[in-house]
This record gives C-alpha cells, structure tokens and sequence, in this order.
C-alpha cells in the first residue's frame, strides 16, 4: 500500500543521522514534512537543505521526553503544512552497559527517549488522526532488542519495551483507522554506533542506505519491518534460538567483539 502523491509526514529525530537522511528522500518524494528534534543546529542545517530541493516543511525543536511540549510542537507543526498522516518516531539513544557500573541513569534515559518518548510523539498526533479515521504510526526499534544483548543490555531493555508497546496498541488502532509499522534496523553508521569499540570491523549501512529501506516501509505498511536482509536472517536465527543455547554462545562470542571488558 503506498502513500497518496502528496502526505504530511511528522518525523521525529529529524536533525541527524536516519532522521535526517530520511526527511531529505522524503522532501525528494513529495511528503510534506514536520520535523522535531531537540538539536536546533541539526535542524536549521537540515531546513536549509531542505529549502534547497523546494520542500514544503517546518521545523520545532523539542525533546521528546516532555510531552506538553511536543503536544505543542505538534500543534504548531500542524497549523504549517497540515495535519499528519504518518508519524515516524526516529528520536532514540544509545550507549553500552559495561560491568561493574550498571549507569542505571543510562538507562532511565533510554527508557524516556526510546519508550516514552515514543509515546508521547503518538499522543500528540494520534487525536486527530482517530478523528480523521486514518492515520499511520511507524516506531524505529532495533534488532538489538530481539534478545538482551551483551554490552548492550539497556539499549536492548528499551527497544523490546518499545516492540511490545506498539504491538500492544495495534489492535486497537486497527479498529480506529490507524496502522502501526515497526522497524528494525541492523547497524547503521551514525554517532550511536562510532563509538563502539568492536574488536573487529563491523560491516554497517550508511544513513542515506537505511532511509531507503524506511521510506520503503512508510509506503508499504507492513506490520513489521527488519533490514538489511542478512541482518534479518542471522538475528531472526538468535530471536528463535533457546536461552541455553545463547546463553552459550555469548558466553563465548561476547568477550571477543568488544576492546573493553563488559
């Protein structure tokens, strides 16, 4: 199912990385687009490129963890190209869980930005969109909240909160006219993922890779949604393999992928 030739598209996160490669393929689509982000550089340097290609769109800078500021951002955003037909919640953190300091802080953050924070964009759209009787929401997850993963055990608690979140609303949204699309990504090279320390090199898609396959399940609609294909492959393998059996394996593999202890 594709979009209409011309769609108000909300997108949050827009100012760097996969938001912003995605908002610049989208502005090439035709959408015209509401952008938050709490990074206002990012955002004016995006406007910018924006105005370049002709795009309708306008900008809020917001965090979305306050939910009476993004309520209002909404607003805003609203009254200047139109009232939204997707939603595409992009604003997330990341960072490590290294032992012996579980930086539950961290973790609190993760929890506001990737959770809450997903939760607070779809509250501030999804009125109008239930009065409208349609609408659709896209949620960015992660493969790494297929399984707890090593190192990573905070961002992975957020990202399969955030999966079971929006599984949970679906149903009673597909009664209201409002679908929900939730994307996994592998890794992609953005400032989340540079600063890894992995042991070896990590093959990675670019930005401008990984907004082609989002805009792609913009327009299609899937229910869920996981790239790159090899990615697909292997963490499906891992999301269906018994907790022994992983357990085991990152018993072992775990202490190699990283220079640092975890």
């Amino acid at each position: 199912m594709t979009q209409p030739s011309v769609s108000t598209l909300f997108l949050t996160g827009a100012g760097r990385g996969i938001g912003r490669a995605t908002a610049l393929e989208l502005a090439v689509r035709g959408y015209r687009l509401g952008l938050m982000d709490r990074d206002a550089g990012g955002l004016r340097e995006l406007s910018e490129q924006l105005r370049a290609l002709g795009a309708i769109h306008a900008i809020s800078t917001v965090d979305v963890s306050d939910l009476n500021r993004i309520k209002s951002s909404a607003a805003e955003l609203e009254d200047r190209v139109g009232p939204p037909d997707v939603l595409v919640a992009c604003a997330g953190v990341g960072g490590l869980t290294l032992l012996p300091d579980l930086q539950p802080y961290a973790l609190r953050s993760m929890l506001e930005i990737n959770v809450v924070g997903v939760a607070n964009a779809i509250d501030a759209v999804l009125p109008g969109m239930i009065a409208r009787k349609s609408g659709h929401l896209v949620g960015i997850s992660s493969v790494a909240g297929y399984r707890g993963m090593p190192w990573m055990a905070a961002y992975s608690a957020s990202k399969a909160a955030l999966t079971t979140y929006l599984e949970g609303l679906r149903p009673a949204l597909k009664r209201r006219g409002v679908t929900i699309t939730t994307v996994y990504p592998g890794f992609v090279r953005t400032a989340m993922t540079a600063e890894t320390p992995f042991r070896r090199p990590i093959r990675m898609m670019e930005p401008e890779q990984a907004a082609s396959y989002l805009v792609r399940a913009i327009e299609r609609r899937p229910r869920d949604f996981v790239f790159p294909l090899g990615t697909a492959v292997g963490m499906g393998f891992l999301r269906r393999m018994p907790g022994r059996v992983y357990d085991w394996m990152m018993d072992r593999a775990g202490p190699e992928a990283l220079t640092v202890d975890f």
